[in-house]
């Protein structure tokens, strides 16, 4: 069923808002009658979270939340420049905390379920299960979660699980085995034993709607934002297959350690107080994903 529109418009800043989770997420946000702001480096060249100083035109008084997507968001990019990755998901996250704090505005903050990293304890994973992260990526993108958590704010933080979309070109199970396929190239698992909690991008886009207009009792808190369906990288994958129709070689390679041997949400919160529940599973997903043009 869907959603009704918002019954108050919000007037929403938006970091990030031309990627692959930005983008979806402005469009669920202006169907909803919200009047969305964009920051993004990548089409303006100079909106960038890095630079305090840069934020002196956009500190518009009237914004009543920011969604702070704004991130190195590929392992290996962080890993190429942790420079960059600690000067964007820490440095960056902290102005953006800043100008939140400065324009009064409710903070929501995308993480990473990678902030578990290394997951020391049985999954599924809960919000209070230790964080630390075991790589660039998730370490940087924790730290970002500690200047948001210790803001003068309201705040929320969202904790992605892995996603995937036709978007998300060329990396990641689903994309990276699209990409080879369709290229004529011979599909890949690492190890193939392990699991992952594979998320749609229109449930987590749908799930930072629901923080934006969320009532005050929901803030302060931490939510797992997932599925809460654990498959392997096999099982998934022969679903992606039968899916797309392929019945061609695959190739196994070692295991990677930055890999979880499981890796599964326990959604239990996000559904009872932020009253979000995925709508796909993974075969859902796919089937949607595979149909979009």
């Amino acid at each position: 069923m869907k959603r009704k529109k918002a019954a108050k418009p919000l007037k929403i800043l938006v970091t990030g808002s031309s990627g692959f989770v930005g983008s979806k997420t402005v469009k669920m946000l202006r169907a909803r009658g919200h009047e969305v702001t964009e920051f993004d480096l990548i089409n303006s060249g100079h909106d960038d979270i890095r630079f305090d100083g840069m934020y002196e035109r956009f500190l518009l008084r009237g914004h009543d939340v920011i969604l702070h997507l704004a991130a190195i968001a590929r392992f290996s990019d962080a890993d190429r420049d942790p420079v960059l990755a600690l000067e964007t998901n820490v440095i960056g996250t902290r102005n953006v905390v800043r100008l939140a704090e400065e324009i009064g505005a409710r903070l929501v903050y995308a993480s990473t379920g990678s902030v578990y990293m290394p997951i020391n304890q049985e999954p599924p994973i809960k919000e209070d299960f230790k964080c630390t992260g075991n790589s660039v990526y998730g370490v940087t993108k924790y730290l970002g979660e500690l200047a948001v958590r210790a803001s003068k704010t309201p705040w929320i933080v969202l904790r992605y699980a892995h996603l995937y979309g036709k978007e998300k070109r060329g990396h990641g199970l689903v994309g990276a085995f699209v990409d080879r396929i369709q290229r004529g190239l011979v599909p890949t698992y690492y190890g193939g034993q392990q699991s992952n909690d594979f998320t749609y991008i229109d449930d987590v886009a749908r799930a930072n709607v629901i923080a934006c207009e969320a009532s005050w009792d929901k803030w302060y808190d931490i939510y797992n934002i997932g599925t809460g369906e654990e498959l392997t990288a096999e099982e998934a994958g022969a679903i992606l297959f039968e899916e797309m129709g392929y019945k061609g070689e695959v190739k196994h390679e070692k295991a990677r350690e930055v890999d979880a041997s499981r890796f599964v949400f326990d959604t239990s919160k996000a559904e009872s107080k932020l009253v979000f529940k995925a709508k796909y599973d993974f075969r859902s997903g796919i089937r949607k994903m595979l149909k979009e043009k």
